[in-house]
């Protein structure tokens, strides 16, 4: 019995090709037949299975606090420089387990010092319509340290785009909370009334030194924004491949602050004014927090891949600060 369907399908294949050599397809075969070669995913398709893989590279940015929320990253933009040497493991299904170290000159010695250490774990998923993922980071770092480029401890991010059209729409969440130290030096004239003075008066001190403080901190991000992939190939050698994807962007956002003074001097009792200033508790509501360009470029070819990435930010709430932000990051590596 299998011979038997052996030599059947032997003799389709061989009367196909027969076929084949005499008639020509027809005009409407050829325009479903280009139609299906020109579709980048169906040749990605054919040419690459679902395949588990490893992610090694290095990057240098000025973006801190998040891997994924460029917005949170606009909240505290440095110009000290950071190097991001990651470790990233991905799984066929679409899952990825990562590890990314944060390095930058201390302030103390301005020696190259780790003062960060990310560990990530994040769902994408790619489908014909949408595309989707979650991610989070655990960032550790030293808490007895006043360091205040580790704000955060906890980075959740989440997003949903559209994966086709000239016009691909797309939402994303974030939110990051965490604990950190700081300490700054402040000049302040304090006025009290002398104890047991008659009759009564007052007097004027200046208080002046290294203020400590516990910090208490959460951001809350929503973002909506419209964009589109370019994909070109073959740009520079037959097997690399050049993607650019420009994005505009509104963030929404809302943020609390609590800051607790740890100085001996604020548990003096006369000076009443600094004891109520102990803690204090700084919130923002939720309001139209930004306007934001991003532009995402990833260039490869075998195993090695370049993404280099710029981000503009727009600040609109009335502040002081420079409203705004440049963010960028270049990462290189290989995968394997």
């Amino acid at each position: 019995m299998q011979k038997n369907y052996l030599l059947l399908l032997a003799f389709s294949i061989s009367t196909f090709c027969a076929v084949a050599q005499i008639d020509t397809l027809s005009q409407k075969d050829k325009l479903a037949l280009d139609s299906m070669m020109k579709n980048d995913e169906f040749l990605k398709l054919m040419k690459d299975e679902a395949k588990s893989a490893v992610d090694v590279s290095i990057g240098f940015g000025n973006g801190a606090f998040s891997t994924d929320n460029k917005a949170a990253n606009a909240t505290g933009v440095t110009n000290q420089l950071i190097i991001m040497p990651s470790v990233l493991y991905r799984t066929k299904a679409g899952f990825s387990f990562g590890i990314t170290g944060f390095l930058t000159n201390s302030t103390v010695n301005n020696k190259l010092e780790l003062y960060q250490t990310g560990l990530s774990a994040a769902y994408d998923y790619y489908g014909d319509d949408v595309r989707t993922g979650i991610s989070y980071t655990r960032f550790l770092s030293d808490k007895n340290k006043y360091n205040t480029k580790s704000l955060y401890e906890n980075d959740i991010f989440g997003y949903v785009k559209k994966a086709k059209g000239a016009i691909q729409p797309g939402l994303s969440l974030g939110f990051a909370n965490g604990n950190y130290k700081e300490v700054v030096f402040r000049s302040e004239l304090v006025t009290y009334t002398v104890p047991f003075s008659f009759p009564r008066r007052d007097t004027t001190v200046l208080i002046a030194g290294y203020d400590s403080t516990n910090n208490k901190t959460s951001y809350f991000s929503l973002s909506a924004n419209v964009s589109h992939d370019f994909s070109f190939y073959k740009v520079f050698s037959k097997d690399d491949e050049f993607d650019f994807t420009p994005s505009l962007i509104v963030n929404f956002g809302s943020d609390k602050l609590t800051v607790t003074h740890t100085n001996k001097i604020f548990d003096r009792l006369k000076l009443q004014r600094l004891q109520n200033k102990k803690q204090m508790e700084l919130t923002n509501k939720f309001q139209v927090q930004s306007v934001a360009a991003s532009f995402d470029f990833t260039y490869s070819v075998g195993k090695f891949f370049l993404q280099p990435n710029l981000y503009l930010d727009y600040y609109l709430p009335e502040t002081s600060s420079q409203r705004l932000s440049t963010i960028f990051s270049v990462t290189t590596g290989f995968t394997f």
